[in-house]
């Protein structure tokens, strides 16, 4: 290989290396969310991204981050659905600790720890959860989302940015 081919080719490796150090890492924090075709609510999903997955951050844009997925999808999460990836730490104790499970982080975003969390199923073992379990499968339509946002001057149509 010549001089100058080497030379370029170095650059091009140190340029690669300097964007991976940089590219930012962002993780889903809710239970899911949705990857969208363009920064609004009522656009189409491309795909739907569970609590814990990482997803690599290009750029942000009135609220919303233009991410990408594993599996190569580039779309648009509104920024409250991530927060940056934490730094895993070297605990000197083996014993410590210094990972949380999607199921943790999930607890944690209620505001729960897996202690609570166990204490409050013990404790309201005969609870009818069925009312919940239902709400949670309720799906509006984007003609929905969009009518409600509308109504209440929400986001794109009005809102505080």
């Amino acid at each position: 290989m010549k001089k100058p081919a080497r030379l370029t080719f170095f650059f091009a490796a140190v340029l690669a290396a300097f964007v991976l150090l940089l590219a930012e890492t962002v993780v889903v924090k809710v239970k899911t969310t949705g990857v969208r075709r363009d920064p609004k609510f009522t656009s189409a999903i491309l795909a739907s991204i569970k609590a814990g997955e990482p997803l690599e951050r290009l750029e942000a844009q009135s609220g919303w981050i233009k991410v990408k997925t594993k599996a190569g999808v580039v779309g648009w999460i509104h920024s409250t659905a991530v927060e940056a990836r934490k730094v895993n730490l070297l605990a000197m104790d083996k014993t410590m600790k210094t990972q949380a499970s999607a199921g943790e982080v999930a607890l944690a975003a209620k505001g729960f720890n897996k202690q609570v969390e166990d204490k409050y199923r013990a404790g309201n073992a005969a609870a009818d959860f069925a009312a919940v379990d239902a709400l949670e499968k309720v799906l509006p339509t984007a003609a929905e989302i969009e009518a409600f946002m509308k109504q209440g001057k929400l986001g794109e149509y009005g809102g505080a940015r």
